[in-house]
């Protein structure tokens, strides 16, 4: 799955682990009335083999290849990415607009501490709304089945899991702390209620 087909809305499965197309002509092709929207989690997309993969699924596995990038690379990519996106957009009498919302939470993380000053304030922006927004949307589905102690000790071990797994840099761009962790841990092994307490705060 490629950064390019993320930010500009298009999900299908592609071969390779390229962020962006070879060649404008192809990325013009890829720029479709979905650009900047979000994807459902549960429309698949299917790839060139015909196969089916869910929205859930591509993530996971743009997730674990940002992981393994530099953090500066990683930037670097994502900021090639957008501008090939924008002259396409522009080339194709379009207006200049990013899907963040599919990114992993490492690359939205780069944008959002844009580290190498390469991120306009609209983009920052975008990122971190995406990044706030996967960790309300990952609230909203643990507690789906209603507000209990068991589901908000089970999105608890998940948030400190989801900790453990991160980057130092991703834990930064969220704003996740040892104290967010440590009270997340809290409600898993004592039934407390003090990570919640400190997000109403």
């Amino acid at each position: 799955m490629s950064l390019w087909s993320y930010i500009s809305g298009n999900s299908s499965n592609q071969a390779g682990s390229s962020y962006i197309n070879s060649t404008v002509s192809a990325a013009l092709a890829k720029i479709g009335s979905t650009s900047g929207a979000t994807k459902d989690a549960a429309t698949p997309a299917s790839s060139d083999t015909g196969v089916s993969i869910s929205a859930n699924a591509q993530a996971a596995a743009s997730e674990a290849d940002d992981n393994k990038k530099d953090f500066a690379d990683l930037a670097k990519e994502i900021r090639s990415s957008l501008d090939t996106l924008y002259a396409a957009e522009k080339a194709a009498g379009k207006p200049k607009t990013a899907n963040f919302a599919n990114l992993s939470g490492r690359a939205l993380s780069a944008v959002v501490l844009d580290q190498g000053n390469q991120f306009t304030p609209a983009e920052r922006h975008q990122a971190k709304a995406a990044l706030d927004q996967q960790t309300r949307a990952a609230f909203v589905s643990a507690t789906s089945g209603g507000m209990s102690m068991s589901s908000l000790s089970s999105y608890s071990q998940s948030l400190v899991a989801q900790y453990d797994a991160m980057s130092p840099e991703e834990r930064q761009a969220r704003g996740w702390t040892q104290s967010f962790r440590d009270n997340a841990a809290k409600v898993v092994s004592e039934g407390s209620l003090s990570l919640f307490d400190q997000i109403d705060n």
